[in-house]
């Protein structure tokens, strides 16, 4: 009969329709999965169900282009400024880039060189303002508007979290250590001389970036402390930067 012919295309259809229904659900819980991963802090605070809601719609406005996950969460922190600026909850979007920087220092380039501040002793003075130092690929800085060191620290050494931060300013340098991911916090004037150093910017631009603040701060120790913590690794002129 028409009907038993037409039998065998409407199951093919529904099983069409499952599968697509079952990929779908993988597709979305392989989706949390990889932000609970690079996110562990950020699930800790909300919960796993509203970490859950919240991943939820982040996919649906970004979803993954590709199969390696590992870019799944790289727009959240924007999202999260987006969604939750003007809430009581706008700190989570720091916290949430300070996970990601975490993320990037943790898969960057590794690089063993080391660099001794007493190597340019027989640099000419006149030199000195034109130096450049590249920092340790897996070196990352972090100016959030609400401190977040607190609540990962407590997460990371088991403790119990602190409450919601007030907003005011914290300076961070996120690095890969031999022991795994530092965090550091920093004073003002040694964050913008990093943030200057990693842009590339000369001893000579670094102080001007300080200001009137460069007599308040010690460049010379604080370069060569830098250099040996292996977060500076090198000490460049124009020519060897590649200008």
């Amino acid at each position: 009969s028409p009907d038993d012919a037409l039998l065998p295309h409407l199951q093919q259809r529904g099983d069409t329709s499952r599968r697509i229904a079952v990929y779908k659900a993988n597709a979305i819980e392989n989706f949390a999965l990889a932000l609970e991963a690079a996110f562990p802090v950020l699930q800790a605070r909300l919960g796993r169900e509203d970490f859950r809601a919240m991943a939820w719609s982040y996919q649906r406005r970004h979803p993954s282009r590709s199969g390696n996950l590992f870019d799944t969460g790289r727009a959240l922190p924007a999202f999260l400024a987006n969604t939750l600026g003007g809430t009581e909850h706008e700190w989570l979007a720091g916290l949430a880039r300070l996970e990601w920087l975490v993320q990037e220092s943790m898969v960057a380039a590794d690089d063993v060189s080391r660099f001794d501040p007493r190597s340019l002793a027989t640099l000419a003075e006149a030199s000195y303002g034109a130096l450049r130092f590249r920092l340790h690929p897996a070196v990352r800085l972090a100016r959030l508007e609400h401190p977040c060191f607190a609540a990962w620290q407590a997460y990371h050494e088991g403790g119990a979290q602190p409450p919601p931060p007030t907003r005011g300013e914290e300076y961070l340098l996120v690095r890969r250590a031999d022991e795994g991911i530092e965090l550091q916090q920093l004073e003002p004037l040694a964050w913008r001389c990093l943030e200057a150093l990693a842009a590339g910017h000369g001893l000579s631009q670094v102080v001007d970036t300080l200001g009137a603040a460069a007599g308040d701060f010690d460049l010379g120790a604080s370069l060569a402390a830098w250099a040996a913590d292996g977060i500076l690794i090198a000490a460049l002129l124009p020519a060897e930067a590649g200008d």
